[in-house]
């Protein structure tokens, strides 16, 4: 059985001399700490995910990884490790409290969140190793890439059909520093949103009124309608806005 044991030699150095480098080795979580596996502050309190997301911390700017906490099968608890957020068809790693490992979620070997009883709403980010403030997607055109449900792994591609016969990627938003969204499909779309910690509120809506014949345009406008609250991540060039209580995701990619 897999048990994560990343031991860096901040880590190591800290068994050495503890108190003089607790505090200079705390990591910090997304928004306030969460209690979790029976401690106050997990990142810090657990050895093993200490260690963990210090050895991500090695890696910031070369490989994009994040840890968030979950609970299954009612009241159990866990983590959801992402070792590699670039590398979707990997997956994520479902661990327990002590670091052992239950499961893949999702990629190409893994399995739903519903295989293992996992509730989506649960899922909440407590650790990134790349930067998730306003500044990172703001003023950039952001293309539609797919919706992705996370109970069923399955992804859908949008298509925008032309009438001179090609298929394009077409729907897209631009979230403005002064808290106005724009975006295009087959209508014009506009509206405002805001962004705190790692969320963001969308309120959009259409300045035309032409039929949308292939129903994707109503389907991201009834994604972005499912909340006034949804989840974001960012890394790199990918945008991903969580739904549906976290069951779903839309990704899009940056494009300008």
């Amino acid at each position: 059985m897999k048990r994560y044991s990343f031991i860096t030699l901040s880590a190591l150095l800290c068994l050495l001399t503890l108190n003089s480098c607790k505090k200079q080795d705390r990591i910090l979580p997304i928004g306030e700490a969460v209690c979790h596996c029976g401690v106050d502050d997990p990142l810090n309190d657990l050895q093993w995910l200490h260690e963990t997301a210090l050895y991500y911390e090695s890696l910031r700017g070369k490989q994009f990884a994040s840890i968030s906490v979950c609970t299954y099968d009612s009241t159990s608890q866990g983590f959801l490790i992402t070792d590699c957020e670039e590398c979707p068809d990997l997956g994520q790693d479902f661990v327990d409290c002590q670091g052992n490992s239950l499961g893949l979620v999702g990629g190409f070997a893994g399995t739903p969140l519903s295989a293992y009883n996992i509730d989506p709403a649960s899922v909440r980010v407590i650790y990134r190793n790349y930067p998730d403030t306003a500044a990172t997607i703001t003023n950039k055109t952001w293309r539609l890439v797919h919706f992705y449900d996370r109970e069923t792994s399955t992804t859908e591609v949008p298509i925008r059909h032309h009438q001179n016969g090609d298929d394009t990627l077409a729907f897209w938003l631009r979230f403005h520093d002064d808290g106005t969204v724009e975006g295009g499909g087959i209508n014009i779309l506009n509206g405002t949103y805001a962004i705190y910690d790692h969320r963001i509120a969308i309120n959009i809506g259409c300045a035309t009124e032409i039929y949308d014949a292939t129903g994707w345009e109503e389907r991201l406008l009834a994604a972005l309608g499912n909340s006034y609250d949804f989840s974001i991540d960012y890394y790199g060039n990918t945008l991903r806005i969580y739904y549906d209580y976290n069951r779903k995701y839309m990704e899009f990619v940056k494009v300008g």
